[in-house]
């Protein structure tokens, strides 16, 4: 299995960094945290235009024609660039709803693997903690068995705003109040897998661009007349760094081309890719924060929105201890 990019592969990811680059940088993204819907919407517009919501579709259905692997560099670039926004919710409804290809749609998920909102015929109770939930034209509710759509105007459906960590990804309680929602052709169990791989792509893209800026910052910064990085205790934080981001996207990489090509082991892959990148994300932004000294715990610094994302994505499909928790099964079992 080759887990390096190939020319396709390198131009799809270098298109996305281009452009967001272009779009998006860190000013922009703290401009559009204090503002209202909290996206860009002229970026979500022109990525609908590029196809990126579509990547991992067949090009007879209107996609890119790529797969798990393609998408998964599209989201190590969002987590770079903390691009905000419900792009995790959007790129699963594609796999189910056609008009979202063309970015017409902002679509928050809802993950509900122990169906609290019910399995039945309609959904009731309190989502908390929807991502981008106040942004979003519609949720995919991503049950234990199955999969539903809802327009955000739906009759009994409320969205309650609530304090976020990362004021780049903000939160929201969504209300269902007894909604008839009727299942949707889709696999609960693959989209959750799917959403989950990226979402530890986010992750990686996080690891990776907090030890870019760190190597970076080190080389300008100086104490005693040197650059910081030439100090041994600044120089082995970033080699940490370095190893924890290429250990989860190596990790990434491999699930998601599991999972691309179809391999029962796949969901084990992409447990543990969620454990190894978020922990990676974790560490690395703490880090940077570090290494940037007393400036990196400003506000006006910009570390310490990585480590609020990377504290965000552990919450997201599934902690690292509930994702350790799947992986020791069969060691319980004595499989």
């Amino acid at each position: 299995m080759d887990l390096t990019l190939g020319p396709e592969e390198t131009a799809v990811r270098d298109a996305i960094r281009n452009v967001l680059a272009e779009r998006l940088p860190l000013a922009r993204v703290r401009a559009l945290a204090s503002a209202e819907p909290g996206i860009d919407e002229a970026l979500w517009r022109e990525a609908g235009g590029l196809g990126w919501f579509g990547l991992g579709l067949p090009e007879a259905a209107g996609g890119g024609g790529y797969g798990a692997a393609e998408e998964m560099l599209l989201f190590v670039e969002l987590g770079r660039a903390l691009t905000p926004g419900p792009w995790l919710g959007t790129v699963l409804a594609v796999h189910a709803l056609a008009p979202v290809l063309a970015g017409a749609l902002c679509v928050a998920l809802i993950d509900d693997p122990a169906a609290t909102l019910g399995d039945g015929a309609r959904l009731t109770g309190v989502a908390r903690g929807v991502a981008d939930a106040g942004a979003a034209e519609g949720f995919l509710v991503v049950g234990a068995g199955a999969v539903r759509y809802l327009p955000a105007a739906t009759h009994g459906l409320a969205v309650e705003g609530r304090p976020s960590l990362d004021p780049t990804r903000r939160l929201g309680d969504v209300r269902f109040a007894g909604i008839a929602a009727a299942p949707l052709a889709a696999d609960a169990a693959a989209l959750r897998a799917l959403a989950t791989l990226l979402a530890a792509a986010e992750a990686v893209g996080v690891a990776e661009r907090t030890l870019e800026d760190s190597v970076e910052y080190a080389g300008v910064r100086q104490q005693f007349g040197r650059p910081i990085g030439s100090f041994q205790a600044v120089k082995h934080r970033c080699a940490d760094m370095a190893v924890r981001a290429e250990v989860a996207r190596s990790l990434t990489t491999f699930a998601a081309v599991a999972l691309a090509e179809g391999e029962g082991a796949a969901p084990r892959h992409i447990a543990a890719a969620k454990v190894l990148a978020t922990d990676a994300a974790l560490a690395n932004a703490a880090d940077n924060v570090q290494n940037h000294g007393g400036m990196g715990f400003a506000w006006e610094a910009d570390a310490h929105l990585y480590l609020k994302r990377a504290w965000l994505l552990e919450h997201a499909l599934g902690t690292r201890a509930a994702h350790l928790d799947t992986l020791a099964v069969p060691w319980r079992r004595g499989e």
